[in-house]
């Protein structure tokens, strides 16, 4: 099957018929769910998760009740199933089914007429209502379990593979820890590994990196070694361990603006001052942005690809601060000419 970066899976999840469903193939940690969650939001439903593995056929097909009803004009007990209530909506939304490849013989079956007819029991999806499946595959060594042909056949299947350019670009604009931001730019291999085939329980996803990007803000520094091997594994944390040491080193953005230190060779810290500079843009002070926009300008002067990538990521921000605005309009004033056509280029492709 075809495998598509995470935009285009987005972009597919949106395009496709409500009628059809996609089932998204890919490793555990590699963000499916958050696309989902995003095509979600760009068309405008809510999202409802329900898990294979924690489904019986009852929990999709209703728990029958005995009531009374009138059947060929007579008043007659007759079995009703009553639909669990996370998915009983009287208006359109996106179902999501997680692990459905992991789910029992009985809970797939149970799945049949939902991806074909949108229906549930006596339960019938609103109009407009989506669903989309997805699992892991064989290889990764999760729960997984054969998808009957039946099922199978009744979908659009396609792979999610990992893109750091397309993580590094959502991470800015998420408030990803700068030193994270920084790694995974410096080692983009290092955002995705294929699990350990001994029983090491930790390993690098872009999911253990949104992990350990969380912690950084809360745990103290001293800690920071073990946090990152228990979260992205020895090889990726040791080697993360190194690169926050050495940032360490790097100067203050502060300093850089104003000339009161020079830029590094490092390119290591290169990679954490440019991240450091996208995360100053979600401050609420224009002051933080105008020695964000100092900070960058002196780091042109080093690195221009580096600068550029900071640029490209402060536009793809959705929230409009106070910093973000200011960091910007000082780009446009006093950057070199290449970085006030990557701001403007940028702003007319988003604005477009």
């Amino acid at each position: 099957m075809l495998a598509l970066s995470p935009p285009e899976i987005v972009e597919l999840l949106v395009a496709l018929p409500a009628t059809r469903t996609a089932f998204l193939w890919g490793p555990p940690g590699i963000g499916k769910s958050a696309l989902v969650r995003s095509a979600a939001v760009q068309l405008g439903l809510p999202c409802v998760t329900l898990l294979g593995t924690q489904l019986a056929p009852e929990d999709l097909i209703g728990v029958p009740r005995i009531v009374r009803s009138l059947v060929a004009g007579a008043e007659r007990h007759v079995t009703e199933f009553c639909p669990p209530r996370a998915i009983l909506r009287e208006e359109a939304f996106l179902l999501f089914i997680d692990e459905l490849n992991s789910a029992v013989p009985d809970v797939q079956k149970a799945f049949y007429s939902l991806i074909l007819d949108r229906r549930l029991g006596d339960y019938e999806l609103p109009e407009g209502s989506r669903v989309v499946g997805a699992g892991n595959r064989i290889e990764d060594r999760a729960l997984v379990r054969p998808m009957a042909t039946a099922l199978s056949n009744r979908m659009l299947h396609v792979a999610l593979e990992p893109n750091a350019e397309a993580w590094l670009s959502w991470g800015a604009a998420n408030c990803i820890h700068p030193l994270v931001l920084g790694f995974v730019r410096a080692r983009p291999d290092r955002l995705h590994e294929p699990p350990p085939s001994d029983t090491t329980p930790a390993y690098p996803t872009p999911r253990a990196w949104h992990l350990l990007s969380d912690s950084l803000y809360s745990v103290p520094e001293a800690l920071w070694p073990a946090l990152a091997a228990g979260s992205v594994g020895d090889r990726a944390g040791a080697e993360f361990s190194g690169f926050a040491r050495r940032a360490v080193l790097a100067p203050s953005l502060a300093d850089l603006a104003e000339g009161r230190a020079l830029v590094p060779d490092d390119p290591d810290l290169l990679y954490f001052l440019g991240a450091s500079c996208l995360s100053a843009l979600g401050k609420s002070r224009e002051e933080d942005g105008l020695i964000a926009a100092k900070a960058l300008i002196a780091l042109a002067s080093r690195s221009m690809e580096i600068a550029v990538w900071t640029v490209d990521g402060a536009l793809k921000k959705t929230d409009e601060t106070p910093a973000l605005e200011a960091f910007l309009g000082h780009l446009r004033a006093e950057g070199s000419r290449l970085l006030v056509d990557v701001v403007r280029l940028g702003r007319f492709s988003r604005n477009s």
